[in-house]
């Protein structure tokens, strides 16, 4: 995304720019891509060429302590991302005391405190920050209780681009009932996402370094660090419901999801992922039953071969933050960098839950076969495409159940 080029390092052309309309027709502003040319999806350096993104703040922090870089300048670890020396290194993170959300033009690193070695002092020691209060290296290591905190995760899961919130589950923790002491259901982000003990080869950890200086410890106080997009998590988050009853020559199924697990909005953060709530009806002989009522998949959940992932049309129900470009009107937006606007948003908050209805014509005889499938998708098929991305989507649950045409 940042370069503009798909996975076999195919880049399409710079954003082709030209007046606006009506009151912004003195106005340069993005053009929709050359249908006339290749494209290989939308890229930021393609619409600003030449200037680094705070998207590096974020997403290569080590590297963007002085200023926003160039991803392919980068070096040594810091080509890792987000690693282990710059997380243990966090001393503090600024918020604003009025939103209590970081402040908008300071994301990522822009909002922390790092404090890096001395390279013009050998004899000062490195400073780790971390969570337990029995570290081994008391030269170096101190416990730092802002680590266990939902604070510490701020910056890096809020962002504003032109006045537009694209991401905010920290601020949607914020107002839920995880973030309130007093609610009886408080949980900080941690505690969900870095859960403890962590097991190792089908063992508790209680050693993170046997042999190599490390001490053993009550496994409960060793978090796992698995952050990234996990399977078991995903299938976690929600509860669904289905139920079916037979009115008339129809045959009526109610589908409920509950977000009864999860601190945050379902998708949250990146509004290209969202969930596709796949309905599935069939006689005894394997055929589609004909729908009757209920809602059916948008065309951006892909136009095509349902076994390749392309669902448009079929009965189901999408939920996602959908953002439109204000100049090109793309729909929905992928390059969330540009000027874009909130189209809607219908993402489960925690503790709500949506209920959709959906009718199938009977089978005259026989047995109905029923089918329900949530899916969590990482991007927009059409983007996906372009981009040349192999990211199954994540079933998160699934419900199958028999019915009679009786």
């Amino acid at each position: 995304m940042y370069y503009g080029r798909d996975m076999d390092g195919n880049q399409s052309l710079v954003t082709r720019y030209g007046p606006g309309n009506a009151i912004w027709k003195t106005l340069l502003v993005p053009q929709p891509p050359d249908p006339s040319q290749p494209y290989y999806g939308p890229g930021y350096l393609l619409d600003f060429p030449g200037i680094p993104i705070k998207c590096t703040a974020c997403h290569i922090p080590g590297a963007s302590i002085q200023g926003d870089v160039d991803p392919e300048t980068v070096k040594d670890a810091d080509r890792f991302g987000v690693h282990c020396d710059f997380c243990h290194k966090v001393a503090d993170v600024r918020i604003d005391p009025v939103t209590r959300l970081p402040f908008p033009r300071f994301p990522g690193v822009q909002s922390m405190d790092v404090r890096r070695p001395f390279p013009d002092d050998p004899k000062r020691f490195q400073l780790f920050f971390g969570t337990f209060d029995d570290d081994n290296v008391p030269g170096e290591d101190t416990r730092l209780p802002l680590l266990e905190e939902s604070r510490y995760c701020a910056p890096c899961h809020y962002g504003v681009f032109w006045s537009t919130v694209v991401y905010n589950s920290y601020g949607e923790w914020l107002e839920s009932p995880y973030s309130d002491p007093e609610s009886g259901k408080a949980k900080t982000c941690q505690e969900c996402h870095m859960v403890s003990p962590t097991v190792w080869k089908g063992n508790n950890l209680k050693n993170v370094a046997p042999g190599k200086g490390g001490i053993d410890r009550d496994p409960s106080t060793i978090h796992s660090h698995l952050t990234t997009v996990d399977k078991d998590l995903l299938q976690d988050a929600l509860t669904v419901t289905v139920a079916a009853k037979k009115e008339g020559g129809n045959v009526v199924l109610k589908v409920t999801l509950t977000n009864d697990k999860t601190g945050h909005h379902v998708p949250t953060d990146s509004p290209l992922r969202h969930l596709i709530l796949l309905v599935d009806a069939r006689d005894s002989r394997g055929n589609r039953l004909k729908q009757s009522g209920g809602p059916v998949l948008p065309g951006w959940c892909g136009v095509g071969d349902p076994a390749q992932g392309y669902y448009a049309g079929l009965p189901g129900k999408a939920y996602a933050k959908l953002l439109k470009e204000k100049w090109t009107n793309v729909f929905p937006a992928a390059a969330y960098w540009r000027h874009t606007t909130l189209v809607s948003d219908n993402r489960i908050a925690a503790f709500e839950s949506d209920t959709t209805t959906y009718s199938f014509a009977a089978p005259e005889e026989g047995y109905i076969y029923i089918k329900v499938r949530l899916l969590y998708r990482r991007a927009y098929k059409t983007l996906m495409d372009q981009k040349k991305w192999d990211a199954p989507d994540i079933v998160m649950a699934e419900k199958s159940m028999l019915a009679t045409s009786r």
